[in-house]
C-alpha cells in the first residue's frame, strides 16, 4: 500500500507583515471524495509541497525563536527533547495554521462543525520514537487529526514517519495487537513509510499506530492538532484527559521554561476570530480548561500532576 498524495487546488490570499512577510497560509486545499474516503479508511494522507519555499523560511524563522525562548538555559544537546507551543504573537505565521487554511478547511471535510482546534506546536526530537497512539488516555481515547511537517527531508533510515494503515481502527483495549507491536523491532513492523521534505505535510487520525526509526538528534517537526468534539461521557472523559495531560505533560517532560500551554492572550481571542471564540466556547463547556496549569496563570498544582498517566517520551 502506498501513500495517497493529495492534489491541490491554489487559491492566492497572502497577507504580509509591515516587513513584507507572508503572514497568513496562501494556498488552499480540498480533497476529493476519494482521498476523504482514503483518510477514514486507513488513517493518514500525504500532502505534498504545501508550503512555499518563503514560507518554509518563515516557519523555520519562527521554530527557532521558539524553541530558543523556550530554553535559554539549556541549548539543544540531544540529550532529550525540545518542545514549545507556536499559537501566539511571536509565532505569528504558523500560529495562523491553527485558525486558517490550509487545514481548517481540510478538518471541516473530516469532521465538520465538530472540529476543536487544539494546538499548534515545535519539536526537536532526538533518536527513533516507538510504536505508539497519540491519545493522551488508552481508556479514552480522544478522537482528532495531527498535521506534520517535518522541516529536513526524512526517509526510512532518517526518522521519517511510519504507520500501519487502518490500526486508528482497533479497539484501544486490544492489548494482543499492542503486545505484538512492541514485541518486534520497530522497523520490522509491517507499515508504510511516509518520506517528507520540506514544504510537505503528513495529515495521519491520532489514533493509528505510528513510530519513527534511524532518525538522529534534532529531527525537526511542527505540527497542528485538532480533536473532535465529543458526544458520549467516554468521549467526554477523553477530552478531559487530554486537558490534564496538556496542563502539565510538556513542563514535565520537556523542561519548557513555559508553564502553561494557552497563553492568556490565545483564550482571549483579542483577534476576534470566529472559529476559535466557537473552539473556546464549546471547550468551556465540558470544562476542558479547567485543570490548573492548563491557561497561562498559577503554577499547576502537585496534585494535578499525580493525577495523570505515565510521561509519553519522545513519541511523535
Amino acid at each position: 500500500m502506498f501513500p495517497v498524495v493529495l492534489s491541490k487546488t491554489i487559491s492566492l490570499v497572502v497577507h504580509h507583515n509591515e516587513d513584507g512577510e507572508i503572514m497568513s497560509p496562501a494556498k488552499k486545499f480540498s480533497l476529493t471524495v476519494e482521498q476523504l474516503s482514503f483518510f477514514h479508511s486507513f488513517g493518514y494522507l500525504v500532502l505534498k509541497q504545501v508550503f512555499s519555499t518563503e514560507e518554509r523560511h518563515l516557519i523555520d524563522k519562527e521554530f527557532e525563536a521558539a524553541l530558543a525562548r523556550n530554553y535559554p538555559d539549556m541549548p539543544f544537546d540531544g540529550s532529550f527533547r525540545h518542545y514549545a507551543t507556536m499559537m501566539d504573537e511571536d509565532t505569528p505565521f504558523f500560529s495562523s495554521l491553527l485558525d486558517e487554511a490550509p487545514f481548517l478547511p481540510i478538518m471541516k471535510q473530516i469532521y465538520g462543525e465538530r472540529t476543536l482546534g487544539i494546538c499548534a506546536d515545535g519539536n526537536r526530537y532526538v533518536g527513533n520514537s516507538n510504536w505508539h497512539r497519540d491519545t493522551a488516555n488508552a481508556q479514552y481515547p480522544a478522537q482528532g487529526v495531527k498535521f506534520a511537517l517535518y522541516l529536513q527531508p526524512v526517509g526510512s533510515q532518517t526518522g521519517a514517519l511510519r504507520v500501519i494503515p487502518g490500526s486508528h481502527r482497533i479497539p484501544t483495549d486490544d492489548h494482543q495487537f499492542a503486545a505484538g507491536v512492541h514485541k518486534l523491532p520497530i522497523q520490522d513492523v509491517p507499515a508504510v513509510v511516509l518520506d517528507s521534505e520540506p514544504g510537505d505535510v503528513v495529515a495521519f487520525d491520532l489514533r493509528i499506530w505510528h513510530g519513527s526509526w534511524g532518525g538522529k538528534a534534532d529531527r525537526r517537526m511542527c505540527t497542528v492538532v485538532y480533536l473532535r468534539e465529543p458526544e458520549t461521557p467516554s468521549e467526554i472523559e477523553g477530552l478531559l484527559q487530554t486537558a490534564k495531560f496538556n496542563a502539565v505533560g510538556p513542563a514535565r517532560d520537556f523542561r519548557t521554561k513555559q508553564k502553561f500551554f494557552y497563553s492568556a492572550r490565545w483564550v482571549a481571542n483579542s483577534g476576534q476570530n470566529p472559529d476559535r471564540a466557537n473552539w473556546i466556547a464549546r471547550l468551556k463547556k465540558y470544562g476542558y480548561f479547567d485543570p490548573p496549569g492548563l491557561v497561562e496563570g498559577p503554577n499547576v498544582s502537585e496534585d494535578a500532576k499525580k493525577d495523570l498517566a505515565p510521561a509519553r517520551r519522545g513519541h511523535e
